[in-house]
């Protein structure tokens, strides 16, 4: 009987962990990796991932188990945007052999353990039988530089494009049409460090690898507003919330010389 997914507090699993982390049994003796449901997957990752209830795609996900007790998960989905894969592989997008890693994530005392790879590095060995050619993964520059995908031996291709996004005062991204008389605020995306795992010597990766991969120095900067939760329209003077980081975009205050009309 599987006991519940965040009732991992028991005095049996505590000490396993902690003999895996003093490198007193190995990984293999401690965990079992095995196939989940989406739905199973989601709720783990709402209440330990930092991105927390944001929806994501996922077309396979894994769990990382101590006896029944999952401790980990990592997910799986058909690369999103229209020139994911075409820009990456030159493929195109109805393909279903390249998959984008959409969530990793751990319970905390895992957290900066050999856990984290070894979910990884096993999840990829089961994605192979699917006929899975090849595992494309983006990290977010303002939170993280993808140490754990070095780790796990995936080559990396330097940072994605700088771009910016707006988010009219309905809470819509990026709008079709003209924006210019349009209440919102414009945003810069934040840049992702790319990585690719290739399963399939076949199939090659498009973009320009980078020798040099970034070092992960611990200070971050969230660009959309610096963690304050509130940013500035310029056009029309007015102050919303953060639309990025709160889930939705409110007017906190209009300055009387309103201008951009």
């Amino acid at each position: 009987m599987q006991l519940d997914i965040f009732n991992f507090n028991q005095s049996d699993i505590d000490k396993k962990i902690e003999k895996f982390k003093n490198r007193e049994a190995k990984a293999k003796k401690i965990f079992t990796i095995r196939e989940i449901s989406k739905k199973t997957a989601y709720n783990f990752v709402k209440q330990y991932h930092y991105l927390a209830g944001a929806k994501f795609f996922s077309k396979y996900s894994f769990g990382l188990y101590i006896d029944s007790v999952l401790c980990g998960v990592s997910s799986f989905s058909n690369p999103q945007g229209t020139n994911s894969l075409k820009g990456w592989f030159g493929l195109s997008n109805d393909d279903q052999s390249v998959l984008e890693l959409t969530r990793l994530c751990m319970i905390p005392q895992l957290n900066g353990s050999n856990g984290t790879s070894y979910l990884l590095s096993n999840s990829i060995k089961l994605l192979k039988p699917k006929g899975v050619r090849a595992v494309i993964t983006l990290a977010d520059d303002s939170r993280h530089v993808g140490s754990i995908y070095q780790v796990c031996n995936f080559k990396y291709y330097g940072l994605s494009d700088s771009k910016n996004d707006f988010y009219d005062d309905t809470g819509k991204l990026n709008p079709r049409g003209s924006t210019r008389h349009k209440r919102g605020v414009w945003l810069p995306r934040t840049r992702k460090h790319r990585y690719a795992y290739v399963l399939d010597k076949s199939i090659k990766v498009l973009l320009n690898e980078v020798k040099e991969r970034p070092k992960d120095s611990g200070d971050y900067e969230l660009v959309c507003c610096n963690g304050s939760k509130k940013v500035f329209d310029k056009r029309f003077q007015t102050w919303y919330t953060c639309p990025r980081c709160t889930g939705q975009i409110k007017i906190l205050q209009t300055h009387s010389n309103e201008t951009g009309r």
